[in-house]
């Protein structure tokens, strides 16, 4: 269980050392601290409607809001662009692999007459025998 952010153990240790400093007059000083703690939220509440601060803060968190979608559909827009320009660079790459990968005129005639006939090396020194 926590109070204020502070855990039980703590509220203990603040309610001994208010008895030990305040004693007697605990209640009277636990009283007077709520009154006054009660009147800054009335001259803050007042002043905030005299300023029109609300207002403002709520205006400046729809701005902000407005900013972050619009920065979101950029961002996604961008995305999209970009994935269609790779896709189209993977297309034409697939494109230019299957076009190369298909035979031209001269490749398709058999490797066996591209092959220059080979010759046979004559001896032309005479035998020793």
């Amino acid at each position: 269980m926590e109070f204020f952010g502070l855990s039980f153990a703590e509220l203990v240790v603040i309610f001994v050392v208010a008895i030990l400093v305040f004693g007697q007059r605990l209640p009277q000083v636990a009283g007077e601290t709520a009154a006054t703690l009660q009147r800054v939220r009335r001259s803050l509440s007042d002043l905030r409607r005299e300023t029109g601060i609300d207002q403002e803060i709520q205006k400046a968190k729809r701005e902000f809001e407005d900013a972050q979608r619009a920065a979101q559909a950029s961002v996604q827009r961008e995305a999209a662009m970009m994935r269609a320009e790779i896709e189209r660079g993977a297309s034409a790459a697939s494109e230019a692999a299957a076009t190369s990968a298909a035979p031209t005129t001269a490749e398709s005639a058999p490797a066996a007459e591209q092959v220059a006939p080979a010759t046979t090396p004559t001896s032309t020194s005479p035998r020793q025998g």
